[in-house]
């Protein structure tokens, strides 16, 4: 299915790895011109080299969008963009911290890294996308997000956020042509949740299991996952190849889960 991207031209941050990578990739092989974005150049170059290597168009766009003055060269690198992917994000200590283990700092940073890094890309990009009559803002939260989990409670809050944010600017913008909505991951197989299933090699007795039979125990025990499999970053960027799309024209203020079942609220 031809999704009508040729010629488009994409932003996505944070994409020097993980999910972010994989969602510049698919958006590249569906034609578009991909800003590949990340703090680190030799990762997001490394990203960009094998978009050029599948055929594709890669510009590169650096800098730490939790800094004002950062975030604003990023815009400039950017330029003139149709489709912002805001997947920049993460929690400021890591995602096993509880309650009594975050300080104010680190509920700021994560607020910061996460809402305030898209917010700054939208205020940026959102007025040339208006002024010309289309443009697709895709915001990337989390299975956390609409189901809290006991831990990490500064990066649920912040993904939270990003939802609210996305149907509030879907209202904002009405009829222009430009659409607001959100993609929620569950749990992802990426190299950081490859190390997290290392991990629990001993905990779990899973001695001698291959990754395979890991991610199977871990989807049907740990976090289950009722399609029996954990994520890859390919499903992600499905989703967002199809919210980027001009197929997706009807659709704003939307949160696509995309998390196999993971998630049992309602939405």
């Amino acid at each position: 299915m031809d999704l009508g991207l040729a010629g488009k031209r994409a932003l996505v941050t944070g994409s020097s790895s993980g999910i972010g990578a994989g969602i510049a990739r698919m958006l590249a092989a569906e034609g578009c011109v991909v800003v590949v974005h990340g703090r680190d150049r030799d990762r997001a170059e490394a990203v960009a080299r094998t978009i050029g290597q599948a055929g594709g168009a890669a510009d590169l766009a650096i800098g730490d969008l939790a800094d004002p003055a950062q975030a604003e060269a990023v815009a400039r690198a950017a330029g003139t963009v149709d489709i912002l992917v805001n997947n920049a994000g993460g929690a400021a200590g890591t995602s096993a911290m509880g309650w009594t283990e975050v300080p104010d700092e680190g509920w700021f940073e994560t607020y910061n890294g996460n809402v305030l890094a898209a917010a700054r890309m939208i205020r940026a990009l959102l007025p040339a996308m208006k002024g010309r009559g289309w443009g697709r803002v895709i915001n990337i939260a989390s299975a956390a997000a609409t189901q809290p989990i006991a831990f990490g409670p500064d990066y649920g809050a912040a993904k939270a956020a990003m939802i609210n944010m996305s149907v509030s600017l879907a209202k904002a913008l009405g009829a222009c042509g430009v659409t607001a909505n959100t993609v929620s991951p569950g749990m992802v197989l990426t190299p950081a949740v490859e190390r997290w299933l290392e991990g629990m090699r001993g905990p779990m007795g899973w001695e001698g299991l291959d990754m395979a039979e890991m991610e199977r125990r871990a989807a049907a025990h740990l976090t289950p996952i009722p399609v029996g499999r954990i994520g890859r970053v390919e499903d992600i960027g499905h989703a967002v190849c199809m919210l980027a799309s001009p197929a997706s024209g009807y659709m704003t203020g939307a949160n696509i889960r995309v998390d196999g079942g993971q998630v049992q609220s309602i939405n």
